[in-house]
């Protein structure tokens, strides 16, 4: 009896050991995909809310004020107006400023050059006047007509020639002497020689170099080398009105 025990009791082992033994299983209850999306979705949509809470309302977490941002902006927008005005303003007045200095130091340098011209006059007439009381104070004037106080130089502003000089008449029973003063110039260009004539225009009244006085009469003017001519010298011509006569010369060599 007690043997068949011990042999149902292995018989189990063994059937048990070599058996089928089935896995644990857990059991889901099953739901279909669109509820599976509406709820990922309805869990986004919770989550970007709460991010854009937490952005908009971010200046009451840090403290920042949007109104305040707003004024400030408006307060430096009307400053920067404000100083765009002025820089506007002090730029037109600089301009007219810097227009004035330019009107300013063409005036000056006009009556620089005026007043150098004055001088030279004054200096001009002094020595004239002087000559004259020279020759007052001997008690004779040259008779006959004399050029006097010839002076030809070159003017560094106008590249012209300038001269100047100084005609009397002395003499009984002097009349007033009517004529012209030309000027003979003789100048050097690439090894030529150049003979040339001035006043040129002698059909103008007004450029021809006419004089007309009784005593003395002073004579100045310009004339103008050719480009690269060098000046060798002058001779002055006093011609008589009637028949061109040659009443009196001198001449200057360079």
């Amino acid at each position: 009896m007690l043997s068949n025990l011990k042999l149902r009791g292995l018989w189990r082992r063994i059937r048990s050991n070599i058996g089928i033994r089935s896995s644990k299983m857990a059991i889901k209850t099953h739901q279909p995909w669109y509820v599976r999306i509406g709820g990922f979705g309805l869990a986004m949509g919770i989550a970007a809310a709460v991010a854009w809470y937490l952005v908009d309302n971010s200046y009451r977490i840090t403290g920042f004020s949007k109104d305040e941002a707003k004024a400030q902006i408006a307060a430096l927008t009307e400053q920067n107006s404000a100083l765009q005005k002025t820089a506007d303003s002090l730029k037109s007045a600089l301009n007219d400023r810097e227009s004035q200095l330019k009107v300013e130091k063409s005036a000056q340098a006009e009556l620089v050059k005026n007043s150098s011209q004055v001088q030279e006059e004054n200096a001009s007439l002094k020595e004239d006047l002087g000559f004259l009381r020279n020759i007052m104070s001997a008690g004779k004037v040259p008779d006959g007509l004399s050029i006097t106080n010839l002076k030809v130089e070159p003017d560094a502003q106008t590249a012209e020639i300038r001269y100047r000089m100084l005609l009397t008449q002395g003499g009984q029973r002097r009349a007033d002497f009517k004529g012209r003063v030309q000027l003979v110039v003789r100048a050097l260009k690439n090894s030529e020689t150049l003979n040339l004539t001035f006043p040129e225009d002698t059909k103008n009244p007004s450029n021809n170099g006419e004089v007309d006085f009784k005593y003395y009469q002073k004579v100045e003017g310009r004339f103008k080398l050719p480009e690269g001519a060098q000046l060798k010298s002058v001779q002055v011509r006093v011609l008589g009105q009637q028949g061109n006569e040659v009443r009196a010369t001198k001449a200057i060599t360079f």
